[in-house]
């Protein structure tokens, strides 16, 4: 029986270190949307982020933004490429995005 507990908490401790890793990943990939928001619009205040979307079998993000300014808009940002669309005007948010929000 004691032979048992050694799989068995292997298990549970590579399963953390499975989601821990991906939950951290997503938090670096929000942090740097936000970051590049606040570049590309010229704001001092980090932007907040907020209902996101998976698109395009988890390469893509689709959200809304928010600044400080009370400036705010929605955003498409593909992972992969590492490529921003602000505003729903722009080419890569209506290919990406339109099907979320409609």
């Amino acid at each position: 029986m004691h032979n048992l507990w050694i799989p068995v908490v292997a298990i549970f401790v590579v399963t953390g270190l499975i989601f821990g890793g991906q939950a951290y990943s997503e938090s670096q990939r929000d942090a740097h949307i936000a970051e590049t928001i606040s570049e590309r619009l010229n704001s001092q205040a980090p932007a907040e982020i907020s209902n996101l979307a998976t698109v395009n079998k988890g390469y893509g993000v689709c959200g809304d933004y928010a600044l400080s300014g009370a400036e705010s808009g929605r955003f498409y940002y593909n992972s992969n490429t590492k490529r921003l669309a602000v505003g729903t005007d722009a080419p890569l948010y209506r290919d990406n995005c339109e099907s979320v929000y409609n």
